[in-house]
Parts: structure tokens; sequence; C-alpha cells
């Protein structure tokens, strides 16, 4: 290139890298993907951990999908990793105690009484159910390049 020459397109190349450039709307649309994704395949019983899935914090680095927290939903984790073997001892009381009518949640329905006791259990653990991990990566790979190519595109 000589000197005093200008290079052709440039200003198309600049608006083009500026509209991929605003990654914190593009990893914003990519996550909501995740969650939509995650929701679909999360392990239905009671439907309350599906509501708990949700977009957390955005960056122009990174995108955060949360589950659990909210709804009493406390075992996110257990279901997307699984536990390990342990032994279960009662805190509050001198006897564990279950079995009986149970509703779909898994109380005692009402004037139910416990069929089981024990000092101690010991519980097998509980292998993980993946949910948020292959949602996302199946958002990626499904929505993630369109959306690339779509600011790319759309910046012409």
């Amino acid at each position: 290139m000589a000197l005093g020459a200008t290079l052709k397109g440039s200003k198309q190349l600049k608006a083009r890298l500026d509209a991929i450039g605003d990654t914190r709307k593009l990893l914003g649309r990519i996550a909501l993907a995740g969650v939509a994704e995650s929701k679909r395949i999360v392990p239905r019983r009671t439907g309350n951990l599906g509501r708990t899935i949700r977009l957390g914090a955005v960056t122009p680095k990174s995108a955060e999908v949360l589950a659990g927290g909210r709804l009493n939903v406390g075992y996110a984790a257990a279901v997307e990793f699984g536990t390990r073997p342990r032994t279960i001892v009662p805190r509050r009381a001198r006897v564990l105690a279950w079995g009986g009518e149970r509703t779909l949640g898994g109380r005692l329905r009402s004037g139910a009484r416990p069929t089981h006791f024990a000092r101690k259990v010991h519980h097998p653990g509980s292998r993980a159910k993946p949910y948020l991990r292959p949602g996302i990566a199946k958002a990626v790979a499904k929505v993630g390049p369109g959306m690339i190519i779509a600011s790319w595109n759309g910046a012409a």
C-alpha cells in the first residue's frame, strides 16, 4: 500500500466490528436462550426448580444463568451435580421419621402420620441429572453462531 492510500470499506468494517463489539447484548440474548432451553429439559416433579431458572448478571465478558435460591428450592445443585452417599442423623428430634401419605411436594398429607422411624439412615446418594450445563451448551450451539452472523450482517 502506497503512502496516502486509503483502505476501501473501512467504515463498513468498523460498523460491523462495533455491532459485534456489543458483546453484553449478544451474551444476554444467548443466555436467555440458555434459560429457555434449561427450563425445557429440567427434571420435573413439582415444577418449582424450573421456575427458579433465571438470567443473572450480564457483563461484556460473561453472562450468568442461575437456578435455585427461590421458592424454597435449595436442591438445585444436588439435582445438577448429584450427591454423595452420607449418613443422615436427626438435628432437632431424637429419631428420624418418614413414610405415610405424602403430597407431590413431599410433605405429609393433613392428618397422616409417619410410618418409619430410625436414629440414623445411610443415604446412598443420588445421581446427577444435569439441566443447566446441557441447556446452555445446546443454546450456545443452536443460537450463538446465528446471532453473531445476524449482528455482523445487520451492521452492513
